[in-house]
């Protein structure tokens, strides 16, 4: 059984035998997957670009979580851009539809408005409590990692 101290220098040895820190790595790629799909999610109603989001936010995010300091830092950040997205979402996928009434007149037009505005309310609140927990996840999972940094320099 390791202690936190041995499982650190596990790590930094394995680090250097490789040059990847494959636990940050896979923490990043799996959180880059969460938020290139929660961002893919949101665009899903806007003209096709769902693929090219998704790649950009796996890609990007990947190599920005990747350049935290530790797995802990990186789901705190990746916890905070999803919840920033989390708070978009509703308003990405509801809007396109809410402003796309071309071929519809009368109550069919009407229909779509209400059940956009209500979707738009409804998921809005329901995201906006998702982000409020993501939020509050990621900022506890930073200060673990800014505890674990000031205890490492000192």
């Amino acid at each position: 059984m390791s202690t936190p101290d041995t499982a650190t220098a596990d790590a930094a040895v394995a680090e250097e035998d490789t040059g990847v820190n494959w636990g940050l790595a896979i923490t990043a790629g799996i959180m880059a997957l969460l938020i290139g799909g929660l961002g893919a999610w949101a665009t899903a109603n806007l003209f096709g670009i769902a693929p090219v989001v998704f790649l950009i936010g796996l890609v990007g995010g990947a190599y920005y979580l990747y350049q935290k300091p530790l797995k802990s830092a990186a789901v705190g950040t990746g916890l905070y851009i999803m919840a920033i997205e989390m708070i978009l979402t509703p308003i990405m996928f509801y809007l396109p539809v809410l402003f796309s009434t071309e071929g519809q007149e009368g109550a069919e037009a009407a229909g779509t408005a209400i059940g956009s505005v209500l979707g738009l309310v409804i998921w809005g609140f329901v995201f906006l409590l998702l982000a409020i927990v993501a939020g509050v996840i990621g900022y506890f999972a930073n200060r673990r990692a800014k505890k674990k940094l000031n205890a490492s320099v000192n």
